[in-house]
């Protein structure tokens, strides 16, 4: 999956996967005038790796269901331990 709606989708129609591989920057890239540039006002407001997992704690917490097993492939490294990081916090406070 390579966009926040492809990542909450998924979820909502299957259930949690085992294990989640997120990655910081994700790929939606909106087309504008037919070129694949993206405007910094566009990128500012596209969703992330981190808007995945926020989403993902509240899934859990709204289901009363465990965090699945969870991986960061990221090359942004702020963006891997803001990942990690909520992620873990969550763990260690709700289990």
């Amino acid at each position: 999956m390579k966009s926040y709606s492809e990542f909450t989708d998924w979820i909502n129609t299957n259930g949690l996967p085992d294990m989640i591989a997120f990655d910081h920057d994700l790929a939606d890239v909106k087309v504008i005038e037919g070129s694949e540039l993206v405007l910094a006002t566009d990128f500012e407001k596209m969703k992330s790796g981190f808007d995945c997992a926020k989403w993902l704690v509240e899934y859990c917490i709204n289901n009363n269901v465990e965090l699945p097993q969870w991986t960061v492939q990221s090359a942004n490294p702020v963006g891997r331990d803001n990942i990690n990081g909520l992620l873990n916090n969550y763990r260690k406070h709700c289990s």
